[in-house]
C-alpha cells in the first residue's frame, strides 16, 4: 500500500491499518534502514522504507502515549501540494527543544490558536523528526506540504532535529537552560555545551549534534532521494538560516555541507570521514567548561526570535520567492556569460570552478554587492547569474 492511499481513511480505519501492518512493517523498515547504511537502497526498495517508517513512526507514537496518538495522522499539512513538482527543496531545521516527543506533541494539531476569532491548527509542522538517537518520525507523506517555512512551505521537504539551539547557563546554580528550562544532567555529559569562537546570530554557546543524528540525517536524505528521482538537486539542499535571518537553525555546529554532500554520494556512511570527525569533536569539548572563563552569555537583542515558538502556518505569505535554478540551466547561464562549462545538467567539480569563476568576477565588478565565492548555485548566486 502507498502513502497516496493512508489519508484516504477515517481515523479509525487508519489506526486499524498502523494496528494490521504495524509489526511486518516496522521489521521490513529496520532491513532495510541497516542496509542503507551501507549502499544505497533501489527505487522500489527506498518507496517502501518510507511507507514503512511512516506506519512504523505512528507505530512508536501510540505505543509511547495513547493520548498524544489521537491527534495523529496530524491534519497540519496542505494536501497534494507537493505532488506534481518538477522540483524540491529540502529545508533542515532544529527545534529548539531536547524531545521529540514535545517536538511531535507541537506538531500534532493538539495545540489550537485562535485566528480571526476562530480556533484553527497550531500551525507549524513538518514532514520528519529525527531525535538524538534512533530512527525519524515520518509524519507527514512527501506529496503533501508541511508548514514549516512560509518561503518554502509549497515546494520544501522538511525535517526538524531535537536540539536545543542556543543554551546559557545559570550563574547561581551552574546549571545549563536552554529558552524552556532547565537541561537534565545525562544530557548535558552525553553533549556538552560548545562555546563558539564567535557569535553566531547572537549565540555564544549552543548544543551540538549526535553522531547517530548526522548518520540517520545522511540516510534518510539518501533514501528520499532514491524515492523520488531528479526532484532534489545538490543546490537545493538548504537550512533554515538560508531564509530567515532571525532563525538559527540548523546554527554553526551541524555539519551541513558535508551531510548534504554525502546524500548525493554512495559510500557506507558510517565509514565517512566527517562522521568519525564529529564523534572525535564531541568527545574534545567534553572537559572544555574547566578551562573557560568570562565567556559571553547569550544576548537575546542579537536575535529578537531566539527561544520563541514562531508558527509559521501556511496562511503566511509565502510569495517571497527566492530565485534557484536546475544544473542545467546554472550551466547555460555560465556559457552564456562567458564561463565554458559543459551542459549536461549534472552537478560537478567542472561546473562548480565555472561557478567560481562567475562569482570572483562579479565580486571585482560590484564590491558593494559580494557573492560568496564557494562555486555553488545558491539563491543569491542564481539570480546574479539571471541579472548579468
Amino acid at each position: 500500500m502507498k502513502l497516496t492511499d493512508f489519508f484516504k481513511f477515517s481515523k479509525k480505519e487508519f489506526w486499524e491499518m498502523v494496528e494490521k501492518l504495524g509489526e511486518s512493517a516496522s521489521e521490513e523498515f529496520k532491513q532495510l534502514w541497516a542496509k542503507a547504511d551501507e549502499e544505497l537502497l533501489s527505487h522500489e526498495e527506498a518507496v517502501t522504507c518510507l511507507d514503512d517508517l511512516f506506519i512504523h513512526s505512528h507505530r512508536r507514537i501510540r505505543d509511547h502515549s495513547p493520548k498524544l496518538a489521537k491527534n495523529y495522522p496530524t491534519k497540519q499539512f496542505s494536501k497534494n501540494r507537493l505532488k506534481n513538482r518538477e522540483h524540491l527543496w529540502w529545508t533542515d531545521h532544529f527545534t529548539a527543544g531536547i524531545s521529540r516527543w514535545s517536538t511531535l506533541n507541537w506538531f500534532s494539531a493538539q495545540k489550537r490558536k485562535k485566528k480571526n476569532g476562530k480556533m484553527g491548527l497550531a500551525g507549524a509542522s513538518t514532514h520528519f523528526v529525527l531525535g538524538y538517537h534512533d530512527a525519524p518520525f515520518y509524519i507527514i507523506p512527501l506529496m503533501h506540504g508541511a508548514w514549516h517555512e512560509p518561503r518554502r512551505n509549497k515546494d520544501s521537504i522538511s525535517i526538524e532535529h531535537v536540539n536545543a539551539g542556543g543554551i546559557h547557563q545559570n550563574k547561581k546554580t551552574d546549571r545549563w537552560h536552554y529558552w524552556a528550562g532547565p537541561i537534565p544532567h545525562p544530557l548535558v555529559l552525553e553533549l556538552p555545551p560548545v562555546l563558539l569562537d564567535k557569535k553566531f546570530r547572537g549565540l555564544s554557546v549552543m548544543q551540538p549534534y549526535t553522531q547517530e543524528q548526522v548518520i540517520q540525517s545522511v540516510k534518510l536524505k539518501r533514501i528520499v532521494i532514491a524515492a523520488l528521482p531528479e526532484l532534489l538537486d545538490p543546490c537545493r539542499m538548504s537550512q533554515h538560516t538560508d531564509w530567515r535571518e532571525g532563525k538559527t537553525d540548523m546554527g554553526v555546529l551541524w555539519p551541513f555541507e558535508e551531510c548534504n554532500s554525502a546524500a548525493f554520494a554512495s559510500d557506507p556512511i558510517p565509514e565517512l570521514d566527517f562522521v568519525q570527525q564529529y564523534e572525535d569533536f564531541l568527545d574534545d569539548v567534553g572537559d572544555i567548561w574547566d578551562e573557560v572563563e568570562g565567556w559571553d552569555e547569550h544576548d537575546e537583542s542579537d536575535n529578537p526570535s531566539y527561544g520563541e515558538l514562531t508558527p509559521t502556518h501556511d496562511d503566511d505569505d509565502d510569495d517571497d520567492e527566492a530565485t534557484i535554478l536546475r544544473t542545467r540551466d546554472v550551466q547555460e547561464l555560465l556559457v552564456q556569460h562567458g564561463f565554458p562549462v559543459d551542459i549536461d545538467g549534472l552537478p560537478g567539480p567542472k561546473t562548480s570552478a565555472a561557478i567560481k569563476d562567475f562569482q570572483i568576477t562579479w565580486n571585482r565588478k560590484n564590491p558593494r554587492d559580494l557573492l560568496k565565492v564557494d562555486g555553488k548555485a545558491g539563491p543569491n548566486t542564481c539570480a546574479k547569474l539571471k541579472s548579468y
